[in-house]
């Protein structure tokens, strides 16, 4: 659970960060960095990057929405088989969690395939993965 919670803390603030300067895909090789250092396994990867995505990119959503009183989101909510400015927002954030998320798992199964774990035997890396 504290994993998983760094993982979103630290998705969301740095994915914060760096939209500031970098386009909306910008979260990605972000959400590699956190996945590869701070997840434990590869289920709290996916869902400590797809909680800490889906809060950036709803929080996102949800004040430009608030910034001109809901008129854009619902002009394109109805371009989108008529949905509301709350469910534009909410499949915004699904979005951006799913593509953290990803990215996250992606970073730490990169660690996994690439970094030799420290067991302490003799054996070597293919004799442990091969139980």
């Amino acid at each position: 659970m504290k994993n998983t919670l760094l993982t979103a803390i630290a998705i969301l603030i740095s994915g914060y960060l760096c939209s500031l300067g970098l386009p909306w895909w910008g979260i990605t090789p972000v959400a590699v960095l956190i996945g590869w250092f701070f997840a434990a396994n590869g289920l709290k990867s996916f869902f400590g990057g797809f909680l800490g995505g889906f809060l950036l990119w709803y929080s996102t959503a949800w004040f430009a929405d608030d910034a001109n009183a809901g008129m854009l989101s619902t002009k394109v909510g109805q371009l989108f088989m008529g949905l509301n400015g709350q469910q534009l927002m909410l499949v915004t954030g699904v979005l951006g969690g799913m593509l953290a998320a990803f990215a996250a798992l992606t970073g730490k199964m990169a660690k996994d395939m690439l970094i030799k774990p420290n067991t302490g035997r003799k054996r070597n890396y293919l004799q442990e993965r091969r139980r």
